[in-house]
């Protein structure tokens, strides 16, 4: 037997606003298995609670609102509810993000432009800019300490700003470090310090965010793998889903705003 809120939510259509670090999804949600990524998630029943639990073998607690820390195992069942999730990449932000469940950030004053926004979205109102400025307020109210900028080595920095400006690359550790005038044990170590992560798991992260950009700009699912750098669609599925819970297939049935260079 269907939900009861799969009557009125199936005729709505998802957004996503994608731009460099962030990506803004509005539309019906998806019944996700148990997943982690490299994100600051922070998510939002428009219309009514979901429920979401941080493990197989944890509760579901029912939240109009929740905070996912990056690299936190989490699942949602919402049975087609609307729902507004907002993905802040990690190596932009602070560490410091701590998993809040259920949250309040949606009882907050300053939280009614984010909620306003959203529920325009609803209609298929909300251009990339306005959410844009959905996204930072958003953030503000329910973390705003990740506003703050991490403060990168220089040397990290300058190694992230050519992974983000050569999508679909495989660059080895040691390519990375000769860049960078280090040794590759230095480098690894480096780079593991400073964004919280391998630089392997870290690639991978960034050729999924690729593929996605690559749907943006319309391209099929088996083009859109193969310019993310993956051997074929099997592939960039096995990781899509172990990332997000969800099979990539899911991104054509939204519409995406993308904006390669948006900072």
């Amino acid at each position: 037997m269907p939900h009861p809120a799969q009557s009125i939510t199936e005729q709505r259509h998802a957004s996503m606003y994608l731009w460099h670090g962030h990506a803004l999804v509005i539309g019906p949600g998806i019944d996700s298995t148990p997943h982690a990524h490299f994100a600051v998630q922070l998510t939002l029943g428009i219309d009514r609670p979901f429920r979401a639990r941080l493990g197989p073998d944890q509760n579901w607690i029912e939240t109009r609102a929740a905070v996912f820390a990056p690299n936190q195992f989490h699942q949602i069942d919402c049975g087609g509810d609307m729902l507004a999730h907002l993905l802040v990449e990690l190596p932009q932000r602070q560490q410091t993000v701590a998993t809040v469940l259920p949250a309040q950030f949606d009882a907050l004053p300053h939280f009614a432009p984010v909620r306003a926004a959203i529920d325009s979205a609803k209609e298929g109102t909300l251009d990339a800019e306005l959410a844009r400025e959905t996204a930072q307020q958003w953030l503000n109210c329910a973390i705003p300490q990740a506003l703050v900028p991490a403060g990168f080595d220089p040397r990290i920095a300058t190694v992230l700003d050519w992974i983000g400006a050569n999508p679909g690359q495989e660059p080895s550790g040691a390519s990375l470090a000769d860049m960078v005038h280090l040794s590759e044990s230095r480098f690894t170590h480096l780079f593991r310090q400073q964004t919280g992560m391998s630089l392997s798991r870290y690639l991978l992260w960034t050729r999924l965010l690729g593929g996605v950009a690559a749907v943006a700009r319309g391209e099929n699912m088996t083009s859109a793998a193969h310019f993310a750098g993956f051997a074929d669609l099997a592939h960039m599925s096995r990781s899509f889903r172990k990332t997000f819970g969800v099979v990539p297939s899911e991104l054509q049935k939204m519409t995406i705003a993308f904006k390669q260079n948006a900072a």
